[in-house]
């Protein structure tokens, strides 16, 4: 680095690189492949974090088989309600909100086998989820998201830092 005066006696720093040609070739490849492999892999990677979290926290979840009523809510859903939420939990594909975040979302797709006047075709898993998660009239809250979000966000912040410095390193030093 060397120094040298500037306009109105102010010092300014210069740094030279050696070989700056090849250092910008590197950086130009990393604004290329930092979207989509970089970012991508650590919110993917958090996200299965978070992921497995929900998966364990819905393990704990309590079932209940009887009929709730306000009165006497469920203590939870039934059995094969959670399995349908278990078999349904998944990571949707990453998008861009074009406000430069790139975001992925965990949920439950589909439904259940569950058949009712009123679903035919089964539960909705994400009107099931919902219930579980609030409660209703006829079921105890049972936040399984919430405490598994809790729980995971710290692993998940820490595993996207450390995935996005490793990526970054590969990358600079040529892969």
């Amino acid at each position: 680095m060397a120094h040298r005066m500037g306009v109105g006696g102010d010092i300014v720093a210069t740094i030279q690189f050696k070989r700056g040609d090849e250092y910008l070739a590197k950086i130009a490849r990393l604004e290329a492949e930092l979207k989509d492999e970089v970012l991508g892999e650590a919110i993917f990677g958090a996200a299965g974090i978070v992921a497995d979290e929900i998966r364990e926290s819905l393990d704990r979840v309590p079932t209940d088989e009887s009929f709730g009523t306000p009165d006497q809510p469920n203590v939870g859903p039934k059995k094969r309600q959670l399995e349908g939420l278990m078999q349904s939990l998944g990571i949707a594909s990453m998008q861009d909100d074009g406000t430069g975040y790139l975001n992925v979302k965990i949920g439950f797709d589909g439904y259940n086998d569950i058949e009712t006047q009123r679903w035919p075709d089964g539960q909705p898993n994400q009107m099931v989820a919902r219930s579980v998660e609030s409660g209703t009239t006829w079921m105890k809250k049972n936040p399984f998201v919430r405490k598994a979000v809790t729980a995971s966000r710290k692993r998940a912040l820490e595993y996207m830092k450390d995935s996005v410095d490793r990526s970054i390193e590969e990358i600079m030093e040529g892969d």
